[in-house]
């Protein structure tokens, strides 16, 4: 039997901003196959896509830190 180990991703509150960037690079291609259509009244997206929902929680952790030029 294979051994299998589950990845735990690091919060991104934890992320430095060069890991924060690294990330959001990674999870583009999903967030970029996102059907946008379907924006819920809050103007969050019915994420189903793992990389996509972590795309969405980099890229606002991402705007709320100060400095993240």
């Amino acid at each position: 039997m294979a051994d299998t180990v589950l990845a735990m991703e690091k919060p991104v509150q934890w992320m430095t901003l060069q890991e924060l960037r690294d990330e959001l690079e990674r999870t583009r291609p999903a967030w970029g196959a996102m059907d946008v259509d379907g924006v819920l009244a809050d103007g969050q997206l019915p994420v189903s896509d793992e990389d996509a929902h972590r795309h969405q929680l980099v890229a606002n952790e991402l705007f709320r830190r100060p400095g993240n030029g």
